[in-house]
């Protein structure tokens, strides 16, 4: 049996021919991405399969502001996840996103959100076996959510205020 060998790594703008080559077609749907790209405003990373550029995953690298609770928690958007169809299902598509949901665990992001194509159903299907829930819809395109953390940092208030009440008692 032959081995295969996938390595992810960040990009950088020496990989933008690389990155056009294997996912144009994609990455024109993010507005302006070669500009904002050469500019760093992107977190890209890539899956070398065999040394060939086999997929990328694009994300925001900036935290957006997505509900009233943003000041606390902090969330990152996916843009997208693409794997070139002659490398499917070789696992390249989970190993980019588990290598991104580490990544942003370790600079303590909240959430990761990404907005898809209602129709779109494989996509759909691939990230929530992956955890993402469907946490709204807007128009045609479905709004998916991994939340990193569990309680959000929140303590219960009514159990501060009995420990601060038996402190002065």
């Amino acid at each position: 049996m032959e081995s295969h060998k996938t390595v992810i790594k960040s990009a950088d703008s020496e990989n933008l021919l690389d990155l056009e080559l294997c996912a144009k077609e994609f990455l024109d749907f993010i507005d302006n991405f070669k500009e904002k790209f050469l500019k760093g405003k992107f977190y890209v990373l890539t899956a070398y399969y065999d040394s060939i550029l086999a997929g990328v995953l694009v994300a925001d690298k900036k935290i957006r502001q997505i509900d009233a609770l943003e000041k606390i928690i902090p969330n990152i958007y996916l843009y997208l996840i693409y794997v070139n169809k002659k490398f499917r299902n070789n696992q390249i598509g989970k190993k980019l996103l588990d290598s991104f949901i580490n990544i942003q665990k370790q600079n303590g992001i909240g959430s990761i959100y990404i907005e898809l194509p209602q129709k779109f159903k494989k996509g759909i299907n691939f990230l929530q076996k992956r955890s993402f829930q469907r946490i709204n819809k807007i128009q045609n395109n479905i709004i998916l959510e991994l939340k990193l953390w569990n309680d959000y940092g929140i303590i219960d208030s009514q159990v501060i205020e009995e420990d601060f009440n038996n402190m002065l008692s």
